[in-house]
C-alpha cells in the first residue's frame, strides 16, 4: 500500500459550485499531465532517441546498393586493327547495372558498442519523462494543498475578525457604563485590524496557487469556470513509515533519477569501447553484380566476392585523443550515477526528517487547540464578570487564533510532507 494512501488526503468533500467544474486533487493532476507540454517535449526527444538508435541498429546487417548509369556518347569508339576493319569497342549508347552488398565485420565491434550507447541513453530519456511526469504530479498535489492551507487561514483570520467584533460591541457598552477607557476600544481595533491583515495574506497566497493550477491544467490564471475540491487534511500523525534504512533502500530501488543515471553511465562505458573499437582496421564483406551493355571489352553479366580491408594507421591522434575523452566521460557518468545515489539518501533522511517533525507538531497543535479554547471562554466570562481586563481577553484570544493557526497550518505541512515523503521514495 503506498504511504499516501495512509494519509486520507484523497478523501475529497461534496461542494456546491454554482455550475463551475469541480476538480479533486487527484482529477487536478491528471489534467495538468495531459496539458503539460514540457511533458510532451520530454516524450517526444525520448522517441527521436530511440529512433536514432533502432537507425544505427539498421548499419549492423548487410547493406545492398542498386545504381543503374545510362550514358549517350558523342560517338562509337571504333579500334583500328589494320586496313579498312574496325572494331567498334563502345557503343554510342551504354548501360551500367550494379547491384552491391556489403557486411562489416572488425566493424560490428564499434557499431554494437554505438548501437548499445544509444539504446541505452534512449533508455534513459524514457526513464527521464517518467522522473519529469512524477515530480509534475508532486508539483500540482502541494500546489493544491498550499492554496487550501492558505484558504483555511484566510478562513481563522476571519474568525478572529468576527470575534474580535462582537468583543469590541461588548467593550462599548461597558466603556459608556465607565468600566473601560477609550484605550481599551482602541486596543481591540488595533488587533482586529491585524487579523484583517493576517486573511488578506493568506487570501493573497490562496490566489498565487489558484493561478499556479490553472496555468498547470492550460486555463487562463483568473479563469472562475473552475472550482477546486477541498481535500480532508490528517488530523492525526500515521506511524507506519518504517525505518530510515529501510526507506532508503526502497527509495533506491524505485527512483527513476537513478535508473537513468545507470543507464547513462552504460551507455558511457559502450561509447568507450566504442572508441577502441575505432582504432582497429576497418574489414568489410563486399559482393556484387553487374550487367554492362554497350561495351565490347565489358563481360555483360558478371559478380565477385571479396573482403576489403582499411587502416587509417596515422591521424595525429585525433582518434586516440577520442578514446581518452570518451573513457573520462564513462568514468564522470559513473561518478554521477554515484552522487545520484547519495542524493537520494539525503533527499530520503531530509523528507522522513520532515515527516516526523511534522507530526509533532500536529499533535502539538490538537493538543493545545483545546485549552486555548477553553481559555478564550474562561476570560470571556470573567471579563463579563469585571474578574478580567482587555488585555487579558485580546491575549486569550490571540491565544486562540494562534492555535488554530498552528493546527490548521500544521495538517497542512504535515499533509506536504507525505506528498514530498511519497516522491522521495519514488512512489
Amino acid at each position: 500500500m503506498s504511504l499516501l494512501s495512509l494519509v486520507p488526503l484523497l478523501v475529497l468533500q461534496a461542494a456546491d459550485t454554482g455550475g463551475a467544474q469541480s476538480l479533486t486533487i487527484e482529477q487536478t493532476v491528471e489534467l495538468a499531465v495531459q496539458s503539460s507540454s514540457a511533458l510532451q517535449a520530454a516524450k517526444a526527444r525520448a522517441r527521436g532517441s530511440e529512433d536514432q538508435a533502432n537507425s544505427l541498429r539498421g548499419r549492423l546487417l548487410p547493406s545492398i546498393n542498386l545504381s543503374d548509369e545510362l550514358q549517350r556518347w558523342d560517338s562509337t569508339f571504333d579500334i583500328s586493327i589494320g586496313g579498312p576493319v574496325a572494331l567498334t569497342a563502345r557503343e554510342k549508347t551504354t548501360n551500367a547495372f550494379v547491384a552491391a552488398l556489403g557486411q562489416p565485420l572488425l566493424g560490428l565491434l564499434h557499431l554494437t558498442s554505438d548501437e548499445k550507447a544509444l539504446s541505452m541513453a534512449a533508455q534513459s530519456a524514457e526513464v527521464d519523462t517518467r522522473t519529469f511526469e512524477a515530480n509534475l504530479r508532486s508539483a500540482v498535489r502541494m500546489q493544491f494543498l498550499r492554496m487550501f492551507e492558505a484558504r483555511a487561514l484566510a478562513g481563522i483570520a476571519r474568525a478572529s475578525q468576527e470575534q474580535l467584533r462582537e468583543q469590541r460591541t461588548v467593550a462599548q457598552e461597558r466603556l459608556a457604563a465607565g468600566v473601560l477607557t477609550p484605550a481599551d476600544i482602541l486596543r481591540l481595533e488595533v488587533a482586529t485590524a491585524n487579523a484583517k491583515q493576517q486573511e488578506i495574506q493568506a487570501l493573497a497566497a490562496e490566489q498565487t496557487s489558484r493561478s499556479s493550477l490553472l496555468i498547470a491544467l492550460g486555463r487562463e490564471p483568473q479563469d472562475i469556470g473552475i472550482d477546486f475540491v477541498e481535500p480532508v487534511t490528517p488530523e492525526k500523525a500515521d506511524e507506519r513509515d518504517g525505518e530510515l534504512p529501510v526507506l532508503i533502500g526502497k527509495a533506491v530501488k524505485q527512483r527513476t533519477e537513478l535508473r537513468s543515471a545507470s543507464l547513462l553511465a552504460a551507455a558511457a562505458d559502450a561509447k568507450a569501447r566504442s572508441q577502441t573499437y575505432r582504432l582497429l582496421p576497418d574489414l568489410d564483406l563486399e559482393a556484387g553484380y553487374m550487367h554492362m551493355t554497350g561495351q565490347t571489352f565489358v563481360k555483360t553479366d558478371s559478380a565477385f566476392i571479396g573482403i576489403k580491408a582499411n587502416w587509417q594507421i596515422w591521424d595525429w591522434g585525433a582518434d586516440w585523443y577520442q578514446r581518452r575523452a570518451a573513457s573520462a566521460q564513462a568514468s564522470a557518468a559513473r561518478l554521477q550515477a554515484d552522487d545520484a545515489r547519495r542524493q537520494v539518501e539525503v533527499d530520503v533522511s531530509a523528507k522522513v526528517a520532515d515527516v516526523r517533525a511534522t507530526a509533532s507538531a500536529l499533535e502539538t497543535g490538537r493538543a493545545t487547540i483545546g485549552s486555548a479554547e477553553e481559555a478564550y471562554r474562561v476570560t470571556t466570562v470573567l471579563l463579563a464578570a469585571g474578574s478580567a481586563n482587555t488585555t487579558d481577553l485580546l491575549d486569550a484570544q490571540a491565544a486562540l487564533t494562534q492555535a488554530r493557526l498552528n493546527f490548521a497550518r500544521a495538517r497542512y505541512e504535515y499533509a506536504l510532507a507525505r506528498v514530498g515523503l511519497e516522491r522521495a521514495l519514488g512512489n
